[in-house]
């Protein structure tokens, strides 16, 4: 009897582990979402300084020489 106890106290503390950690955290709301986008994406400055410039390397074989 002391064990189906343990057992069905055991089971249920697992599915409260279970059902706590399935539930999906809050998000922000769609308006902040598009907002913050909207800000990164527009602000100038922001984008001048995480800007990079790459520049192209030709490698020999497409160079045309030769």
């Amino acid at each position: 009897m002391k064990r189906l106890v343990l057992a069905v106290f055991g089971l249920v503390l697992l599915a409260a582990f279970v059902a706590a950690g399935c539930s999906v955290p809050p998000g922000p709301t769609p308006g902040e979402e598009a907002s913050s986008c909207i800000l990164c994406h527009t602000d100038e400055d922001l984008l001048k300084q995480t800007a990079t410039v790459e520049e192209e390397v030709e490698s020999e074989a497409t160079s045309g020489e030769g």
